[in-house]
């Protein structure tokens, strides 16, 4: 049987880092995307009324085309309901426990066959110091920060200057190499946090796009390759791009299968390469769109994808 093609997004950090902010976030501002949420708790999820379709036990729909559901079972038990239905969703979102390992519910979701495009997690910009050398807590930011592709440091409005340079310590001490983005109530472009296009859209049309939605703090641009590459030379273009980019999505060609149209996928360091299908009347070229954070917009000290 052919897995079903449901790109799944993990969403972790430690109790009260803005998860559930987050997903409040996706879920009334999905732009079209239809998702599926899996969450530990409905009470702390505070879902507009006027979006609400439906509410049968553990499960909760949406007008929007979009469904949460309450992981009373267990994950692995509500993921196979979710999977049931994925003909229905573009996406679907995981956010783990705040004690729980992100890392581990990543590799459920690829036990079940399923594409995982980021692991993303949320730090409290002013709790994160004492969390991490307390000794009960410790272990579990740690391991939360290492397993992270992205990691959001939210609730940089609660935190002094002081503080903040002793958060960004902590994260660099723990994951030196994942990319940092700052936020103060866990709001990012959806953009940044998953693709917000559909596939039959234009390559045009999703640079318009990525440039309307983050147009002060983040910026996109488009890498364009019109001769196939070969795998050794795009091996080394995704190097530059994980180092530069917070988010990549694109089609590729490659020198070696010149029929089969690939598909990219990075969010922070973790990328994948898929193929497609064929490329059809569409002659083989590669189109990548990025999304970096804004030079202008960065704060002194702030770690970030560098731009080019």
């Amino acid at each position: 049987m052919k897995p079903p093609h449901l790109p799944v997004t993990v969403v972790g950090g430690y109790l009260g880092s803005g998860k559930t902010t987050l997903l409040n976030h996706m879920l009334t501002q999905a732009a079209g995307l239809r998702l599926a949420v899996i969450v530990n708790d409905f009470g702390r999820i505070n879902i507009d009324a006027g979006l609400i379709a439906a509410h049968a036990g553990d499960t909760i729909s949406l007008t929007n085309g979009c469904m949460c559901c309450a992981a009373s079972d267990g994950t692995a038990e509500t993921l196979a309901r979710v999977l049931a239905r994925a003909e229905d969703f573009d996406r679907l979102v995981i956010e783990t426990s705040g004690v729980a390992e992100p890392g581990k519910i990543a590799r459920m979701a690829r036990a079940f066959r399923l594409p995982v495009d980021g692991v993303i997690v949320l730090a409290d910009a002013e709790q994160l110091p004492d969390q991490a050398i307390n000794r009960y807590t410790g272990h579990a930011v740690a391991a939360q920060l290492r397993q992270a592709d992205l990691i959001m440091l939210n609730k940089t409005d609660l935190a002094g200057p002081e503080r903040l340079a002793e958060t960004r310590a902590v994260i660099r001490g723990a994951a030196p190499e994942t990319p940092v983005i700052e936020t103060a109530h866990a709001r990012l472009p959806l953009a940044v946090l998953f693709d917000v296009s559909r596939e039959t859209r234009g390559w045009q049309a999703l640079q318009a796009e990525a440039q309307e939605t983050h147009a002060t703090a983040y910026r996109s641009g488009l890498l364009a390759y019109d001769l196939p590459m070969t795998r050794g030379a795009f091996d080394s273009l995704t190097a530059d791009l994980t180092a530069r980019y917070v988010r990549a999505k694109g089609h590729v060609a490659l020198a070696e299968t010149t029929g089969v149209r690939h598909l990219y996928q990075q969010v922070g360091r973790r990328w994948s390469l898929t193929p497609a299908g064929p490329w059809g009347n569409v002659p083989p070229a590669t189109r990548i769109v990025t999304i970096a954070v804004n030079e202008e917009t960065t704060q002194p000290g702030r770690r970030q994808s560098p731009c080019p």
